[in-house]
């Protein structure tokens, strides 16, 4: 028990020993224990200092005082009052003292008065504890006209009275024994209040009295209509009862003020969670005036919301008038303005004496203002000075950063509506057919389709939305090469968005038509971030692309009439010409009959470039023709000389019937010219097409890759344009044409489809 007594001040001539000095119980003149179970010494004042309730106590009656552990000044006053009451005149010695049996009135209403303590400690709200230590007084003390009186700042009011008259006041507490008693926080024995200089009493019967303060913001009194009706032992013990209440008041308050903060703080943490409700901020600020409102108990709560360069009042307490809160600049808003800009707490007790307080109101006295990020001010105002403490700002502070994180995330969510709205707005007028779609663990999910895409690919948005688009539209690639290329990048431009990356390029995707060319642009919702989210743009360029082949074959034949003209026309021109020349000059008129074939073969030349001119159109419209049969035609147009044509039966092909009399024509003039006059040419059918040989020298393998080239020949009187006109023919058709030996080791052409 060392370390409880240290600071303890008992009196002149009293010791505080511990049992490690030697000296036992029976020794002592007071018994300080903390065991409840421990043994008490008889003839010896034994005080139980502990943790354990009174009621919870064995036998309290065995000892002499209670006291609560941790409350050293009432522990210090019942050991001054048991040493006061075990100092018996007639006693000479600690020893004759605490021999001398215990059976005075003054020590049993002490014993009593310990007893009854324990009411005193149960008492639940302060009311309760002072009508418990009224009855105190007239059951233990025997006082018959006794009373609590409260200073609430304007005077005091009876607390608790034996007489009913709780409740009156107020009193002044500027004269009488109350006041004096309030003011020096003294207590007062008066034997007559006659002869008393300051006492007053409110009845002239009043004679005697005691006065003694309780706490603070209280006073006991006993009054008589007796003279000299109480003395010191009175006083003594009301100071005793006095203290009890006092002490047993502070732990009722305090355990209530906990209880109450913690409510508090528990609604507070509800409200807050009821933020997180809001949609909008007005919602939001709506919603925090009328928690501070509610919970803080504040008189007036604003909020101001920092607009360019104002604080605009954005909600304010239902209670307050309509100009209640204004508009006010930052470089000139008073004390919300410097709140705002520090982004610091400020308590300002009374407007009054604030320098740069612009009260909008001159009731307005004491204000909490407290930022909210970089939202704006919370403000609250009082009507009385001084009316916020530490706590108030503390819990207002918990509170605002609520309403920050809250007001961020609606501003957040506010942003991403307007960013998806506007998405969304192009997304369905652009042009060009686009997808939306998230990309994770590397599958594409499609978030949504816009109606060009519909139109563009012919899926159905209800069937796309949810799917993995890439196994529907991204064909199926052939066998890669066995040793792929170096730095080869096989990654689907579309997954590209998981990483942030943009993309532009050229694809083919596959649709509900086939396989068509598109410009691919991948833009990523967030880009640099791996978000996994974006929109895929195709612009459709498979007209455009098919255009631009022609445009190069175009090219490509105009090229190779410009050659002609230049160079295969030149020759016969040169050669009829020299010949007119040389007729007109010698008269030989055998000169016409070169110049006359040599005009044949310009005839000729003219009329392949006009066939090849034709390459690459598509054919008529096809139908089911008689192999045979059309060979037979085309073989009557041809100049074969004793050729012979051998024709398979029934073989059927799909084909423009006019084309395909051209293409087998130049393959018989073919045979002819490098075959000889009596060439055996031979028509039959192959799986999926025919084919057409002949029994000539054949072409060399080195060879067969150039043979379809405009102007290839090897025959003297060929000018090497009648094999790529049958290749023009056959790719007009879809056919692929293929150059290989026939039977008889002579040139065999076979057309598949």
């Amino acid at each position: 028990m060392d370390d409880d007594f240290d600071g303890i001040d008992l009196g002149d001539g009293v010791t505080v020993a511990s049992p490690s000095d030697g000296k036992g119980p029976s020794d002592a003149a007071c018994v300080v224990v903390a065991d409840p179970d421990a043994g008490v010494c008889d003839g010896v004042p034994t005080v139980l200092y502990t943790d354990v309730p009174p009621e919870a106590v064995d036998r309290p009656d065995r000892f002499d005082a209670y006291v609560r552990r941790g409350d050293r000044a009432a522990l210090e006053s019942q050991v001054r009052w048991l040493l006061a009451s075990g100092d018996d005149a007639g006693a000479d010695t600690d020893a004759e003292r605490a021999a001398e049996p215990r059976n005075d009135p003054e020590w049993e209403r002490l014993k009593r008065l310990y007893e009854g303590t324990t009411e005193l400690i149960a008492a639940e709200t302060v009311e309760k504890l002072y009508e418990r230590a009224i009855g105190l007084t007239e059951d233990i003390l025997e006082f018959n006209n006794t009373s609590f009186f409260r200073h609430d700042g304007e005077g005091f009011y009876v607390a608790a009275n034996n007489d009913g008259l709780v409740g009156t006041g107020p009193i002044s507490d500027e004269t009488g024994l109350l006041g004096r008693t309030y003011r020096t926080g003294r207590s007062f024995l008066v034997d007559d209040v006659r002869d008393h200089p300051e006492a007053d009493p409110n009845d002239p019967a009043y004679r005697s009295a005691l006065s003694v303060p309780a706490g603070d913001d209280a006073v006991f009194q006993a009054i008589s209509n007796e003279v000299g009706a109480y003395d010191e032992t009175d006083l003594t013990l009301a100071e005793l009862l006095v203290s009890y209440v006092s002490e047993t008041r502070s732990r009722i308050e305090s355990e209530a003020a906990v209880r109450q903060s913690r409510e508090q703080i528990e609604r507070l943490h509800r409200g807050a969670t009821e933020l997180a409700a809001a949609t909008s901020l007005d919602e939001l600020f709506e919603r925090t005036v009328e928690i501070t409102d509610d919970i803080l108990e504040f008189d007036i709560s604003y909020v101001g919301v920092v607009e360019d360069g104002h604080i605009v009042p954005t909600a304010i307490s239902s209670d307050a008038p309509a100009d209640g809160a204004e508009r006010v600049p930052l470089d000139d808003g008073g004390i919300a303005a410097e709140v705002y800009l520090s982004r610091t707490t400020n308590i300002t007790d009374d407007v009054r004496d604030h320098p740069e307080a612009r009260p909008v109101k001159r009731m307005y006295r004491a204000v909490l203002s407290v930022p909210i990020g970089d939202i704006g001010v919370f403000q609250a105002t009082a009507f009385t000075p001084a009316a916020f403490d530490e706590r108030d700002a503390e819990l207002t502070e918990l509170l605002m950063a609520h309403v920050a994180v809250t007001a961020e995330r609606i501003r957040a969510e506010s942003r991403l509506r307007d960013e998806r709205d506007r998405s969304t707005a192009l997304f369905e007028h652009v042009s060009d057919a686009a997808v939306a779609y998230d990309v994770e663990g590397g599958a594409l999910t499609v978030r949504d389709v816009n109606r060009a895409f519909q139109s563009a690919f012919g899926y159905d948005a209800d069937d796309v939305v949810g799917s993995d688009l890439l196994g529907r539209i991204v064909p199926p690639e052939p066998d890669p090469d066995p040793v792929p290329e170096p730095g080869a990048d096989e990654t689907i431009p579309e997954l590209l968005v998981a990483a942030g990356e943009s993309y532009r390029g050229e694809v083919r995707r596959r649709t509900e038509g086939g396989v068509r060319e598109f410009i691919l642009n991948v833009v990523p919702l967030s880009p640099g971030e791996e978000r996994g989210a974006g929109y895929a743009i195709y612009t459709d360029i498979t007209e455009r692309k098919t255009r631009e082949s022609e445009l190069e074959r175009q090219n490509e034949r105009l090229e190779e009439f410009a050659n002609i003209v230049s160079h295969d026309l030149r020759n016969p021109l040169s050669v009829a010409r020299g010949n007119l020349d040389l007729a007109r000059e010698t008269g030989d008129v055998s000169r016409f009959d070169t110049a006359e074939r040599a005009l044949e073969q310009m005839e000729q030349l003219i009329d392949d470039l006009l066939s090849l001119a034709r390459r690459g159109q598509l054919v008529d419209e096809t139908e089911r023709v008689d192999l045979p049969a059309v060979a037979k035609q085309a073989w009557a147009t041809t100049e074969t000389a004793d050729a012979e044509l051998v024709t398979c039966q029934s073989v059927v092909v799909d084909a423009d019937e006019d084309r395909l009399v051209e293409l087998l024509a130049n393959l018989f003039r073919n045979a002819v010219e490098h075959g000889g006059r009596d060439v055996r040419v031979e028509v039959g059918g192959v799986d999926g097409g025919f084919y057409v040989e002949d029994d000539g020298p054949g072409i060399e393998p080195e060879r067969r890759d150039e043979v379809f080239e405009p102007g290839e020949t090897t025959g003297e009187d060929g000018i090497g344009y009648g094999l790529a006109i049958v290749e023009s023919i056959a790719e007009a058709h879809g056919w692929t044409a293929v150059v290989t030996s026939g039977t008889a080791g002579g040139a065999r052409f076979e057309f598949r489809a």
